[in-house]
């Protein structure tokens, strides 16, 4: 397994959010779509907005806080006809461990409001991973804007088809190789 971290967010070309994740300390990443409503609590959580009431996120966190429980890590673990599907692993009071499936979404909002590792397994690395060293900058990382033409513009040139296309043609080659 690999650990990720979260790379940007932003719209593409049809004003679907996307999520790019980065393997540390390399270049390599993927990006995951996600819903408009799962990208507003991403930019809320990066944000660091405390909000009067608890939010949705906010109650399955205060939950778990609750009772007692802690979240160890999420982990990207697979990819099915270019849906992506994470676990979310938790630890209770008494030390037992539980994995829950979850959407890679849900389990980087709560990375981000939580501060746990998000993992992504080796073999949808290796599907999904593209070369990230063309962007200058990061999109939006901890609530920081930076300069981030770069990020957008690639972001908003991306053509889902082209990036599918491109992870058969991987996938192709290493059948062959």
């Amino acid at each position: 397994m690999l650990q990720v971290r979260l790379r940007g967010l932003a719209l593409d070309q049809s004003n679907s959010p996307v999520v790019i994740l980065e393997v540390e300390k390399t270049n390599k990443g993927f990006g995951i779509w996600i819903g408009p409503f799962e990208a507003e609590a991403l930019a809320l959580a990066i944000s660091g907005k405390d909000f009067p009431r608890p939010l949705t996120y906010d109650l399955f966190v205060n939950t778990v806080t609750q009772l007692g429980g802690v979240f160890e890590k999420a982990v990207i673990g697979q990819v099915k006809d270019n849906v992506y599907y994470a676990s979310l692993h938790l630890q209770d009071r008494t030390g037992q461990l539980y994995v829950v499936d979850a959407r890679p979404s849900d389990c980087l909002v709560l990375a981000v409001k939580k501060g746990f590792p998000i993992f992504v397994e080796d073999s949808v690395f290796k599907e999904s991973s593209i070369d990230l060293s063309n962007l200058q900058t990061d999109a939006l990382q901890h609530g920081q804007e930076e300069d981030t033409e770069g990020f957008k513009k690639f972001v908003e040139n991306l053509d889902i088809e082209e990036l599918k296309k491109h992870f058969r043609s991987k996938e192709d080659d290493s059948e062959t190789s």
